[in-house]
């Protein structure tokens, strides 16, 4: 991340691995999912310094999401993927993150959800929304709060989070 500096990147990453994590309820009958549970995620992307201590990120946040309910559960141990954009500005110590996650289970069948959030850049609050998906999740429909935290900023200016849903 060229510019964006190792406590920088970290930051990004946090509000963005917020996002990945949804999931608790069985939806083959399309019901509101409302997911618990914590989304490891590592964030790997592109920092552009668009002025003085305000950085405009674009990458991915991947992992794991861990069902509180464990095996059996919706999602559990099921991979995440979230393309996503994180605008900070340090200065100020504000930001506003969101994107997009696929959810893909053992099985492949996939869901989909859009997420946004705003404020400190190194732990905030925010809201994902289920959109679709694959398979058993094609009716998947739901709206839960997250948190996200961005834990550690490596030197590489990659980042390793979590984020936990709907607790």
């Amino acid at each position: 991340m060229s510019g964006f500096g190792k406590a920088g990147a970290a930051r990004c990453f946090a509000r963005l691995a917020l996002v990945a994590g949804m999931a608790a309820i069985p939806v083959a009958q399309a019901q509101e999912v409302k997911p618990v549970g914590e989304f490891g995620w590592f964030g790997v992307g592109k920092a552009y310094e668009l002025e003085k201590g305000h950085y405009y990120w674009v990458g991915e946040f991947s992992g794991t999401f861990f069902n509180d309910k464990g095996d059996g559960s919706l999602f559990h141990l099921a991979g995440v993927k979230c393309p996503a954009f994180n605008d900070l500005n340090f200065g100020t110590g504000t930001g506003r993150s969101g994107g997009y996650c696929i959810i893909a289970d053992a099985d492949g069948d996939q869901a989909f959800l859009t997420w946004q959030l705003s404020g400190a850049p190194k732990r905030a609050t925010g809201s994902f929304t289920f959109t679709g998906g694959t398979g058993k999740y094609k009716d998947i429909r739901g709206t839960s709060p997250f948190t996200g935290v961005t834990q550690i900023n490596w030197a590489d200016g990659t980042a390793s989070g979590y984020a936990t849903w709907n607790r």
